[in-house]
């Protein structure tokens, strides 16, 4: 009997390793989809027409600078493992023209329709 209580033993251990790494993963999903590319409280200050060093000194650096052919300067925020990215535009004179916060287009599931 004394090893039938052992082996309960092991299989409860296991069962419960088991669930704690299951919600440690569905945590660490959540957190990679909700949260957002910058804190919101600072999200809540930036403007348009804000200059490119006021933009890093409420934000910090850029996680990448791009700017496609002759089009605007983009700097964007966020990990790529994190779903919400932040890409903010400067005009040549170095000032904030537009920016966007949320969920790229290409990452996006469900929203393609063929009609």
């Amino acid at each position: 009997m004394s090893g039938a209580l052992n082996s309960i033993e092991v299989w409860l251990v296991a069962l419960t390793v088991t669930v704690a790494i299951l919600a440690g993963f569905g945590m660490f999903a959540r957190w990679c989809a909700f949260s957002p590319a910058a804190p919101r409280r600072k999200l809540a200050h930036l403007r348009v027409g804000m200059s490119m060093p006021e933009v890093k000194k409420l934000l910090g650096p850029p996680r990448e600078v791009t700017r496609v052919g002759d089009g605007p300067l983009q700097w964007v925020y966020g990990f790529r493992i994190q779903r919400h990215m932040l890409i903010i535009e400067f005009n040549s004179n170095q000032s904030v023209t537009s920016f966007a916060h949320g969920v790229p287009q290409s990452s996006r599931r469900g929203n393609v329709s063929e009609r």
